[in-house]
């Protein structure tokens, strides 16, 4: 009887914290202005000097930056693992698919025009990346339910699809422009090394931010299953919510 009523409290708990997560997340998107373009280019040239070190600054302004591929995600993953190390762990494989996508396409880049992915596709990522977190989360929710086990993390493998796909939404148009900028500048940089750079300092940037949300909520619930099991649903909710978004930016524009 005691167990049952624990069950249902902890349960209870894992709907409001997931609730309370997901929408502040979504009111960070939303409110948040398109900052990083103008950001990008004000260090760019403060730092032209410097390449590497302006473009990694700019990855961590990505990094601290809430969008669909930064920490408003990887906070969701981060949360359905068993310490600290998962959650760095889970981070860096974002966050590798990220930049293995960014790496490819700064190299190619010099092929493409300018304007081949401006802003025409945005809503399409963003129902993309939305089903595969509703996907992500159902699989599991519907497989510790069926199996009546523990709450488990999910599979990296799962992480590594969904940042492969969230590569080519937001501020996507921002490094084509970052490496055509510095085409211009330099023929002596290594093109490879901007998305290379971009990725790592996002990943750095927004390393932090999952760390201290953890910490902290992994100290105010104290038990590692509602962690996960709020992750796993905060994941979910945030996976409709990037489909409507996606949809209103579709109908609007």
């Amino acid at each position: 009887m005691i167990n049952n009523v624990h069950k249902k409290a902890s349960i209870r708990t894992d709907i409001v914290l997931a609730i309370i997560i997901a929408s502040a997340i979504m009111v960070a998107i939303l409110s948040m202005p398109e900052i990083l373009e103008p950001i990008a280019q004000a260090i760019l040239s403060s730092l032209e000097h410097i390449l590497p070190i302006a473009i990694l600054a700019i990855g961590i302004v990505h990094g601290f930056k809430p969008d669909e591929h930064t920490w408003p995600i990887t906070i969701s993953y981060a949360m359905m693992q068993k310490n600290a190390r998962g959650a760095v762990l889970a981070t860096m494989t974002f966050a590798g698919a990220l930049t293995l996508v960014w790496t490819a396409m700064s190299t190619l880049v010099g092929f493409l025009p300018d304007t081949l992915f401006k802003g025409v596709y945005n809503w399409l990522v963003d129902i993309l990346v939305g089903l595969t977190m509703i996907t992500i989360a159902g699989l599991y929710l519907w497989k510790n339910h069926k199996k009546g086990t523990e709450a488990s993390a999910p599979d990296y493998r799962a992480i590594w699809i969904h940042g492969m796909g969230a590569a080519f939404g937001g501020d996507f148009f921002v490094i084509l422009l970052l490496t055509l900028s510095i085409k211009t500048l330099t023929q002596e940089f290594p093109l490879i090394l901007v998305g290379f750079l971009f990725g790592l300092g996002s990943f750095l940037g927004q390393l932090g931010i999952v760390l201290m949300a953890y910490k902290g909520l992994l100290k105010l619930v104290r038990a590692h299953e509602v962690l996960i099991r709020s992750g796993r649903l905060s994941l979910l909710i945030l996976g409709f919510f990037l489909i409507g978004f996606g949809l209103y930016v579709l109908i609007v524009s």
